[in-house]
Formats: C-alpha cells, sequence, structure tokens
C-alpha cells in the first residue's frame, strides 16, 4: 500500500462537485475495500472534530488502486489535505497492523491548522456572493467578485466588508468552456477571430498562449485554471474563451462555477495511465466534468459522430447542440429531428438547424484553414466553433466573417502547409492515434509525387499506443520515414527506446527497414527531409518539441511568394 499523489482540487471535478482534496493510494485488490471503508469511517471522525459534517466523500477505484476524495471549504483546502492523508494513514495502520493511530490528538492538530488557514471575512464575502448570483474566482492570494470587464479583485489579506461591495456592478462576461482530446486549440482560435469580428475583446487561455484581444500577454500552456483566472480577472475582457484541457481538470478542477456554454470536441486515447485514469471511458468522464458548469440556461455543445459522448449526451444539466460533419449521422438525425438545435455540413456548405429552419451560411472552401475543403477535420472544428458563438449569441453572418478571416499564418503548429522548392511541407501538432486519423483525409487530398513522414511520440504512452501512432497512418505508403528519438521526452523510458517501437511498427506495416531514418531531433529530421525533397513531394511533419524553431527553420526556406 503505497501513496501515490495528494493533492488540492480548487474547483468542481470528476470526483467532486466542489473544491477539496484528493489522494492516489496504490493498493492490491484484495485489500482496496477495507482501505476504502477504514478511510471513510476516520475521515468521518475527523470531518466531524472539524465541524464539516455537509462535506463528501468519494472513492474511485482503478486498476492497481483507488483515488479517495474529500470535498472541504475553499478556506481550508490545505487543512482537507491534511484531513485526508491522516484519515488514509490512521487507516492503512488498521489493515497493515502498525501502531494504533491517534486520531484525537490528529483532530487537534487539524483544528489548530484550520484556525490558522480559516478566514472569516472571505466566508462572509462569499456568502452574499451566493446570496447575489455573484461569480467568485479565488486562489492563494486573490478574490474576484465578477468577471471581465464586470470584476473587481481584492488581495485576500485586505478584503472588504460584503456592505461595501459594489454589487450591482460585478456580474459575469459571456464565457465559454472548451475541451476534449483533439481540436481544442484550433477552435479556441477560430472562436477569437469570430469575437474578433463580432467587435468583441475576447481574453483567450489556451495550450499556446493567453491573449487579451490583439495583445498576445504570453506564450505558454495557460490551458488549466490559473490561465482561466488570468484573463477572467482582466478588466479589458468582453467574453472569455477558455481551453480546459485534462492536466488541469484533473490536477486542480475547474476555475470556474458557471458557463453559458461547454464545448466537448471529441474523446480519444492520450495520456492515460495518470491519476488513474486508464480508459478512454475514464478519460470521457474526466472530460465530462466540464457540465458541473452548465445549467439549464446554458448550451453544451457535443461532437454527434462520437459515441462515447452520445452515451452521457442523456445526462447534460444543459439543453444540446450537436454538431457533425455528415447530417445523416445517426445521432446528429434523431436531435435535430426532435427539434434539437444542430450545426453540420451539406453539399459543401456550412448550416444551421433547429426545428424546421435550415440556415446556410457558409460554403466550407472559403474557410482557409480547410484548405479547399480537404481538411475536413478543421471543417468539424468550424462547426464546432460556430456551435459556441451562436451560443453565445453572434449572428451567423460574424461567424462566417470570423471563420473566414484565420488564416494559415495565424494558426501554428495546426495544419500548416508550407511550399518550399516546388515541395510541400505538411505540418501538424497530431500527438495521438485520433488526430492523425483526422488529418489522414487531408495528406490523402495533397498531391504529391512522393511522402515522407517526419514522426515521434513521447515516453509517456503504452507500447500498444505507441504502435497505433504508427498503425493510424497505415492508409498510406510513405517513402521516407524519419522517426525522432525525442529523448527530453522519455519520461522514464530507455533512450531510443519509443522510436524503437515506432520502427517496428512501421517495418510490420510493410515500410523497407533502409527507408526509415532515426533522428536525434525535430530539426535534426527536418534539416534531413529538406535534404530529401524534390519538386512535386510532400512531407507530413508531425511537430511535437521545438515547434517554433522548426517552423522558423521552414519558413526561412519557404519560395518567395507562396504561402
Amino acid at each position: 500500500m503505497r501513496l501515490l499523489d495528494s493533492r488540492r482540487l480548487t474547483g468542481a471535478n470528476f470526483l467532486l462537485c466542489g473544491p477539496g482534496a484528493v489522494l492516489d493510494i496504490s493498493v492490491t485488490d484484495g485489500d482496496r475495500e477495507l482501505l476504502v471503508a477504514a478511510w471513510k469511517r476516520h475521515a468521518l471522525r475527523l470531518l466531524a472534530e472539524l465541524h464539516w459534517e455537509d462535506e463528501e466523500l468519494t472513492a474511485r477505484p482503478f486498476s492497481g488502486g483507488v483515488s479517495l476524495a474529500v470535498s472541504g471549504p475553499v478556506d481550508g483546502l490545505y487543512t482537507a489535505t491534511e484531513l485526508n492523508e491522516t484519515a488514509y494513514e490512521a487507516a492503512r495502520d488498521l489493515i497493515e497492523g502498525g501502531q494504533r493511530h491517534l486520531l484525537v490528538r490528529a483532530a487537534r492538530a487539524l483544528r489548530a491548522e484550520y484556525r490558522d488557514e480559516e478566514r472569516p471575512r472571505l466566508q462572509r464575502l462569499l456568502a452574499a456572493a451566493k446570496e447575489k448570483a455573484t461569480p467568485v474566482l479565488i486562489d492563494e492570494e486573490f478574490l474576484t467578485l465578477g468577471t471581465g470587464r464586470y470584476s473587481q479583485t481584492w488581495d485576500l489579506f485586505e478584503l472588504p466588508h460584503p456592505d461595501d461591495v459594489s454589487w450591482g456592478a460585478l456580474k459575469a462576461v459571456p464565457t465559454a468552456l472548451i475541451t476534449g482530446t483533439n481540436g481544442k486549440t484550433t477552435t479556441v482560435r477560430l472562436l477569437a477571430s469570430i469575437a474578433k469580428a463580432a467587435g468583441r475583446v475576447a481574453g483567450v487561455s489556451s495550450t499556446d498562449w493567453l491573449a487579451m484581444g490583439d495583445e498576445l500577454l504570453d506564450r505558454d500552456d495557460y490551458a488549466g485554471p490559473g490561465g482561466a483566472r488570468i484573463v477572467l480577472r482582466d478588466r479589458r475582457c468582453e467574453l472569455a474563451l477558455l481551453e480546459t484541457a485534462r492536466g488541469g481538470l484533473l490536477r486542480r478542477g475547474l476555475a470556474v462555477e458557471r458557463a453559458d456554454v461547454a464545448l466537448i470536441t471529441n474523446i480519444a486515447a492520450d495520456h492515460l495511465g495518470d491519476f488513474g485514469v486508464e480508459t478512454v471511458e475514464d478519460l470521457a468522464d474526466v472530460k465530462w466534468s466540464v457540465t458541473a458548469a452548465l445549467d439549464k440556461k446554458s448550451r453544451l455543445v457535443l461532437n454527434a459522430e462520437d459515441p462515447l459522448l452520445m452515451r452521457r449526451a442523456p445526462t447534460s444539466p444543459a439543453p444540446l447542440c450537436l454538431f457533425s460533419l455528415s447530417p445523416s449521422a445517426p445521432a446528429f438525425k434523431a436531435h435535430v429531428a426532435c427539434g434539437g438545435r444542430g450545426f453540420t455540413l451539406r453539399r459543401g456548405r456550412l448550416e444551421r438547424i433547429h426545428g424546421a429552419k435550415i440556415d446556410g451560411f457558409l460554403s466550407a472552401k472559403k474557410i482557409p484553414l480547410s484548405y479547399g475543403g480537404v481538411a475536413r477535420h478543421n471543417i468539424a472544428n468550424a462547426l464546432a466553433a460556430a456551435a459556441v458563438a451562436d451560443a453565445l449569441g453572434i449572428d451567423l453572418s460574424v461567424i462566417a466573417k470570423g471563420l473566414c478571416a484565420l488564416g494559415n499564418e495565424d494558426n501554428p503548429g495546426r495544419a500548416n502547409l508550407y511550399s518550399i522548392g516546388g515541395a510541400t511541407f505538411l505540418v501538424d501538432f497530431a500527438h495521438n492515434p485520433a488526430g492523425l486519423e483526422a488529418l489522414m483525409p487531408m495528406i490523402e487530398g495533397l498531391p504529391a509525387k512522393r511522402r515522407a513522414l517526419i514522426t515521434g511520440q513521447a515516453g509517456d504512452r503504452g507500447d500498444d499506443d505507441i504502435r497505433a501512432f504508427a498503425d493510424a497512418s497505415s492508409t498510406l505508403h510513405f517513402d521516407r520515414i524519419w522517426l525522432k528519438r525525442m529523448d527530453g521526452h522519455a519520461r522514464g523510458r530507455a533512450e531510443g527506446e519509443v522510436a524503437a517501437l515506432m520502427r517496428d511498427a512501421f517495418i510490420a506495416q510493410g515500410h523497407a527497414p533502409r527507408s526509415i531514418s532515426l533522428s536525434k531531433t525535430e530539426l535534426d529530421a527536418t534539416r534531413a527531409a529538406l535534404r530529401w525533397v524534390k519538386p512535386g513531394d510532400l512531407v507530413v511533419l508531425l511537430s511535437h518539441e521545438k515547434r517554433d524553431k522548426t517552423r522558423e527553420l521552414l519558413e526561412s526556406r519557404v519560395s518567395k511568394g507562396v504561402t
């Protein structure tokens, strides 16, 4: 029996309805039930000692272990973490026959710790905010009431009395949560372009950057609650577009208690094995936790072609809007037949369907990221973005304008085309089998005398997942393959181990061993491909590491006058 991880959850998550603490424990199947029962008994006793009787306990088993979660007050999460760990230690000692845990002494220590952590003035403000239905953002330093242009922020040590707050000026800006396995970042960028076309200052937190309108605030991964809070505290923000990634959901939970719309693009195997999330069903549960921020006045946008999402759709707390590349997709067809709202592609045009009304509003070929209609995955992203923008009250004509305003150069690392010496380089961030499968129609649709592939994988995936990534390209034969070793992302594996697994998978597909080379880095592989290509060739570069430097190298070689 071993503690794997202990963390605070600052918002709603897939284990709890609100903030709290969670432990991941390695335990045998035979001892799991004993552990959970003993942990619950000790945790309930400690909660009672703290007068936290209304808090929630949850145990979620996974292969070889269990997650133990306890909710707690937002000003007591460190105490909640200590309580959870104490209850686990007492349960472990009971099962393993160690010395008896002194719970009474532990309870006294927890009460003292919470006295240090407790903030009565904060509690009064939170109670008043709840009574007035005012949005709240809180972290270890600041409290914000309202969001964006309708917000005010205070240091936690300088909080006002509720009677001194101008409550009438504090409310929420329209807010969208965007999650899923693939397509999140491109969809957020399309939405930001739509917001700009609508004349709105959009605050954007995403995997690649943080932005406020046209101003780039920082380049880094801000797809967690920390990035969301930065956006929502900026008084320039008129509309919040928050990419909500798996890691942030698992480590901290949601940043907001309520959103106007949430989008789940799709669910596919990716990063399985972290925090007890071992299957795509588990991953779907994690992504579905964004629905905790929705109510009957919100809207949930789902991919009608994703069976995992469609199985969960009936449990949505908000009205649904579905999107699909085909109006004949069974779930989509049934949804709109019952009067549901939907966005689809019919005869090359994007359509909105609601009841008996069908509004065609844009030719897919006019969307720059569709590359003349061959990039169907980006057409799906455009449909998803249109559905979210529609839920935010933006007109179809403005949505069309925004979708057409985002070009190749505005979406770095996502289906970018470069023409170099008569050859074409397709650069994309596809990093899991589903992402590569979505890209394959575009690859097949691009003319090529010869095709080459540059790819690699990080070491935090199982052997089968690594082989599946290679298998996802099996519909095409590549004349040349460069495998990036990516040793900086080995994550516990031996150097070159992942590349060797991928090499064997490509050979099993029928690629000749001599056509496959190993490169130490992505830049090395790209330079080798630049030496290999001839006019009419296509190189597919799946860019993961040092993406900016790779893009700079290609842009320095782009033929004059060619995008």
